[in-house]
């Protein structure tokens, strides 16, 4: 089922940048904890991530992003620090089992829905990572804009990198 409604709100968000082999994305994610661990900062989650390239080559161009208790960092470890983290007007889609094999089929369901219903796109494929030990769940959102529609400030902002 899509969510064509959704969003990612948080405050205090830490965040660092990778380039890696889709099949390294558990030690991405481990180095990316490291960090915040060095920085002794207080997680309050949920860890999430973007893609923000199409990986036909197997390689990633992504972000990761925690939320945090503390309202500042220091700037080490090539982290960045966001004091409020949003992206209205998403659309997302929710997977519970057999995450690698089906989020490309995700993926395909809602690029499907942004078509068939006059969206376009206006961000990369966010990930959150959800759940507990006895249930973990993925939500895989995608920013949108009626076409033709102006971006909103925060489309805008993530765009030029501001």
């Amino acid at each position: 089922m899509i969510n064509s409604n959704d969003a990612i709100r948080y405050t205090n968000v830490v965040s660092k940048k990778y380039r890696f082999h889709y099949l390294d994305m558990k030690e991405v994610i481990e180095d990316f904890l490291q960090s915040i661990a060095r920085q002794k900062l207080t997680i309050k989650g949920p860890l999430f991530y973007s893609i923000n390239n199409v990986p036909l080559d197997e390689w990633v161009v992504g972000e990761l992003f925690m939320p945090i208790k503390e309202d500042e960092i220091m700037r080490e470890d090539n982290l960045s620090f966001q004091s409020y983290f949003f992206i209205e007007s998403m659309v997302s889609h929710c997977l519970f089992t057999r995450f690698e094999e089906f989020t490309q089929v995700s993926y395909r369901i809602l690029l499907d829905f942004i078509e068939h219903q006059g969206l376009t796109q206006t961000t990369p494929i966010f990930h959150v990572l959800s759940g507990d030990e006895t249930l973990q769940y993925v939500f895989i959102k995608i920013g949108t804009a009626i076409m033709g529609e102006r971006m909103g400030q925060e489309e805008a902002a993530y765009d030029t990198g501001h």
